[in-house]
């Protein structure tokens, strides 16, 4: 009998360690699985911030904003469009997620709203733009019966229409021009020229005065912000964002030729590199030059506003994400908009400088 009860003693035992080492394996399991877990989320998550902010109009958890656990649930107002973790296409998961879903930073939404409401509140009333229009018998160089600096307008205006139409028949798409600040400005200075070499041939051709004032008003209205524009997106693109792509981002080998063979092309140069100059024809030199004035800086800041609109309100929601420095998850970005606001107005100063030295020059 004792020996018997040794023999059940001695079998539980063993069960009971079967059992033991079996629940061990299934807690190191577990907490394995745990550490992956953890060390993915922080892989993607943005660093600890004391900020507790609740949810605001601009949070993106899940996609959907507030949570809602009634039943059955009320409306809900989804921000992103698109259930893509903010990347459009894949394209910007390169990008950290906190830069692409979750909270905007409370001193974006103030900055915004200041911006926004600085805008209506300081507009010049009236707006004012000198038009400038060339009359015929005005003591000018003509080209083929156009005045030269016409001429120029002319060519530039249908220069910018070719390389839109090279683009889309090259390319097989021209969205860029709608939704990137560079497509901004190429569109701003082949508008700007149509409508100043439009105010000409009206007043000139078709004797229409009260069409072609108009015309001249709103071509003028766009000369500081296409030769703003041109210039800081040539000045960042070549200065900034091309040596970095280039040498950082891209790997030496296909890859880095192939971007190097791209960005030197016809296109590419004409929209970072030509569009610089031609945005200066007829706005900073020329002989229908004019000084710029606060009507002018308010016009810069105003499709600086609409451009703004565009990325933070409808490109952010379809996760394009262009230009990282301006990411509304982060304070840094107040830092951006108003280094970007204060080298327009710097600028404005120095356009004018160049086109009036007797009077705004160094004295």
């Amino acid at each position: 009998n004792n020996s018997n009860k040794c023999i059940k003693l001695n079998n539980f035992f063993v069960v009971f360690i079967m059992f033991d080492n079996i629940g061990n394996r299934k807690a190191i399991r577990n907490t394995v699985t745990s550490y992956n877990n953890e060390t993915e989320d922080k892989i993607h998550t943005r660093p600890s911030s004391k900020s507790s902010a609740g949810p605001t109009p601009f949070h993106r958890a899940q996609s959907f904003i507030p949570r809602d656990t009634q039943t059955p649930p009320r409306f809900q107002f989804r921000w992103l469009l698109y259930d893509n973790n903010g990347s459009f296409n894949g394209w910007f998961d390169w990008l950290p997620l906190w830069m692409r879903v979750g909270y905007w930073s409370p001193v974006v939404i103030i900055a915004l709203v200041l911006y926004y409401g600085g805008l209506l509140w300081w507009r010049p009333r009236p707006l004012v733009f000198e038009p400038m229009i060339s009359t015929p018998g005005a003591a000018e160089e003509e080209i083929f019966g156009i005045p030269k600096s016409i001429a120029y307008d002319l060519c530039l205006f249908l220069w910018g229409i070719f390389v839109a139409v090279y683009a889309k028949i090259n390319m097989g798409s021209i969205w860029w021009l709608f939704i990137s600040f560079t497509g901004w400005s190429w569109s701003l200075l082949t508008l700007r020229a149509g409508l100043e070499f439009g105010a000409w041939a009206t007043s000139s051709i078709l004797k229409k005065n009260t069409v072609a004032m108009k015309l001249a008003f709103w071509g003028s209205s766009l000369r500081f912000v296409a030769v703003t524009n041109s210039s800081i997106v040539c000045a960042v693109w070549n200065v900034i964002l091309l040596p970095v792509i280039y040498f950082v981002s891209l790997p030496p080998g296909e890859k880095r030729e192939n971007f190097r063979k791209f960005n030197f092309g016809f296109f590419m140069t004409n929209i970072h590199v030509l569009n610089f100059p031609m945005a200066a024809v007829n706005t900073v030199y020329g002989t229908r030059i004019r000084v710029f004035t606060m009507s002018d800086l308010w016009v810069g800041y105003f499709v600086l506003g609409l451009y703004s609109f565009l990325y933070f309100f409808v490109m952010d929601r379809i996760g394009m994400h262009f230009y990282p420095i301006l990411c509304p998850r982060t304070a840094f970005c107040v830092v951006s908009i108003a280094g970007i606001l204060g080298l327009k107005y710097y600028l404005f100063l120095k356009w004018n400088e160049l086109i009036s030295p007797d009077t705004f020059g160094a004295k």
